[in-house]
């Protein structure tokens, strides 16, 4: 499957189905904290990169496997709203799914100044944008934007979607120790907020392992900003091993549901999955603690089977 990956299990949006619209680290931030590393091609330049035909025809294959997905995500491994006519790829997948799954589309906001962007993603169902920073100089620091893309409009572009957008938006902002996770900063998104107006508020942090191994902010003080920012400000990384390991179950079911067909490596669990490698690594071990699963080496490589 070329534009899909999953059902894996979302935090937040229970057995969600990945769409991959763009290729692979085309981007037009080079956050510090992403989990697929840095950014390959960094641009504003919108594309249609997608075959219509060939991603229907996936996604009812996808549908026959998988009747009860919760969500239907374009998120992938690049930013989305890099690709153009996203309002023809949502009625697609509405069309097929006959209106039975939500559309969501999760967005870095760089593009939601621009008008066209906002109009296409009118017939999703959630979106979920995130705003990292208020003040210039952190936003350049943490996101690290294409040339020409300022906070000031990541924040007029929210404000505006907020204004047309009939659907549900879940304002996501990644806290980095260190960085973005002061009191100052937290009273500007909370004036920010007050403007954008998102249903919910999301406080996310960076668990996941990534290149530049950004510091996950103590838990006190995570406590304290979603204080400023609103009673109803959620936390959505989980800080207890217990959660973590709760999250590992639901990816190793998947894991051992493929297992059980044919041996694969933690290469075809990915390319298969969708799942960060290190997600794979946490839900294998859990397997292989448990006895579900066993390892063995064949011509140099480790294979899992159950």
């Amino acid at each position: 499957m070329s534009y899909f990956y999953g059902p894996v299990p979302s935090r937040r949006l229970g057995l969600s189905l990945g769409v991959d619209l763009v290729p692979a680290k085309r981007c037009t931030f080079d956050c510090v904290y992403c989990q697929l590393g840095k950014t390959t091609r960094k641009t504003l330049r919108r594309f249609s990169y997608v075959d219509l035909k060939v991603l229907g025809r996936e996604f009812k294959k996808i549908l026959n496997l998988h009747p009860k997905i919760d969500y239907l995500t374009l998120a992938g491994s690049g930013e989305p709203t890099l690709h153009k006519d996203l309002d023809k790829i949502i009625a697609l997948l509405k069309k097929i799914s006959q209106n039975k799954i939500p559309v969501c589309i999760i967005t870095n906001s760089s593009l939601l100044y621009r008008k066209e962007v906002r109009k296409e993603l009118l017939s999703a169902d959630l979106v979920i944008p995130s705003l990292d920073a208020v003040t210039p100089s952190l936003f350049k620091k943490l996101n690290r934007p294409c040339p020409g893309i300022t906070v000031d409009k990541v924040i007029s572009g929210l404000i505006a979607l907020r204004r047309e957008f009939k659907g549900s938006i879940w304002l996501e902002i990644m806290l980095a120790a260190g960085i973005n996770d002061t009191e100052a900063e937290a009273l500007k998104f909370k004036k920010a907020i007050e403007l954008i107006c998102p249903d919910k508020v999301q406080l996310n942090l960076p668990v996941r392992p990534s290149e530049e191994k950004t510091a996950v902010p103590e838990a006190a003080k995570v406590r304290k900003i979603q204080k400023i920012l609103s009673s109803s400000a959620e936390i959505v990384s989980p800080f207890s091993a217990k959660k973590q390991k709760k999250l590992a179950q639901g990816l190793a079911e998947l894991i051992l549901e493929y297992v059980k067909r044919r041996p694969a490596t933690l290469a075809d669990l990915h390319d298969s999955l969708g799942a960060h490698e290190q997600e794979l690594v946490k839900s294998i071990s859990l397997l292989l603690e448990e006895n579900k699963i066993k390892k063995e080496k064949f011509k140099g490589r480790i294979f899992y089977s159950a």
